[in-house]
């Protein structure tokens, strides 16, 4: 009995420190690993159609992984590095005070309609925050897009990693049922905890986040803001932030046209975030997440800040799913003890 007991702790503990290991040396590539399985998830419909048309499963995963590099990584190439250089010229543009200073021209707009306004500290100060704040944000974007050859690298685990989570995937999630140690019912309801809520994260909120940020980018174009590609990217996390969301860029943005006197393009700028972007939200968010997990907005929220802040700009997935893993945990847990009872 001894020598029983002692072989099961002997495994457990080898079991724990090879879990430990495999994670230490999976870590560095679990973002590709958790973009190619979204993409899977997110073109899966589109995979059954191809196969259905081929009734081969290599030549229809190849097939869609083919067009979603056409669809996702050709333009997430050619924009990663329009935006790095819009990022870099409007900083230049700043520092140097070239073009447009916004601190005196918001003293101006203050001193036209407020004559008594004392603004000798603004004009000294404002461009000052500015250069700030974008400062932070050149270093943050600035070092996702420093390591071109590591993105590129990871680009292709993803792309071979979604090769496999189509080919695979039914097989995979057979083989993850059958070796979690808890019933199969209860192993099922995880499973399907965790893709409902990655259907209303990837759906309902990285789907959405992006058409507003596509849409606040457009409208930068069409109204005359300095490098526009760049604050859309800057809009789409600003997005998921509850009742404020793509404002946080937009007032900025109408700021300046009308400290510029540019009060038509203005007015347009307005309107068009006012329709646009909130029939964006309104529409289609109600629409993705009807389906979605029985997860709390708010508790959504944070755990997607929280994972961004942890795993990087790949948290916005990883966070979620891992309060989805929990909380499938603690629904199961009294089924599982009156079970053993």
């Amino acid at each position: 009995m001894d020598a029983r007991r002692s072989e099961i702790w002997f495994f457990i503990v080898l079991l724990a420190i090879t879990i430990f290991l495999a994670w230490l040396v999976l870590m560095p590539y679990l973002s590709a690993v958790v973009l190619a399985g979204t993409l899977a998830f997110l073109f899966q419909p589109l995979h059954e159609k191809i196969l259905r048309a081929f009734r081969h499963e290599t030549t229809a995963a190849l097939t869609t992984v083919l067009l979603v590099t056409i669809i996702v990584f050709v333009p997430l190439g050619f924009f990663g590095a329009r935006i790095f250089g819009e990022a870099t010229a409007l900083y230049s543009l700043l520092a140097s005070h070239g073009g447009f200073d916004f601190g005196a021209a918001f003293a101006g707009f203050l001193k036209t309609h407020f004559e008594n306004f004392d603004t000798t500290r603004i004009v000294a100060s404002f461009n000052d925050y500015a250069q700030q704040g974008l400062t932070w944000l050149i270093q943050h974007i600035g070092s996702f897009f420093s390591g071109i050859a590591q993105l590129l690298f990871m680009a292709f685990l993803s792309i071979l990693g979604l090769y496999y989570f189509l080919k695979d995937g039914e097989r995979l999630k057979k083989w993850m049922v059958g070796i979690i140690p808890l019933a199969p019912e209860y192993s099922e309801e995880i499973l399907k905890e965790m893709e409902a809520v990655g259907s209303s994260v990837v759906k309902g909120t990285l789907v959405v986040a992006i058409v507003q940020g596509v849409i606040v980018g457009l409208g930068f174009f069409l109204f005359n803001i300095p490098e526009p590609t760049f604050w859309a990217v800057i809009a789409i996390p600003a997005s998921i932030i509850p009742v404020v969301g793509t404002w946080l860029v937009v007032v900025p943005a109408l700021a300046y046209l009308f400290f510029t006197g540019q009060t038509i393009l203005g007015v347009g700028l307005l309107l068009w975030s006012f329709a646009l972007v909130n029939l964006a939200y309104n529409v289609l968010s109600p629409q993705l997440m009807h389906r979605g997990a029985n997860i709390h907005p708010y508790l959504i929220l944070l755990s997607v800040l929280g994972g961004i802040g942890l795993f990087g700009p790949i948290g916005f997935l990883i966070g979620p799913l891992v309060m989805a893993l929990l909380l499938s945990l603690l629904k199961i847990y009294p089924k599982l003890v009156a079970r053993q009872g």
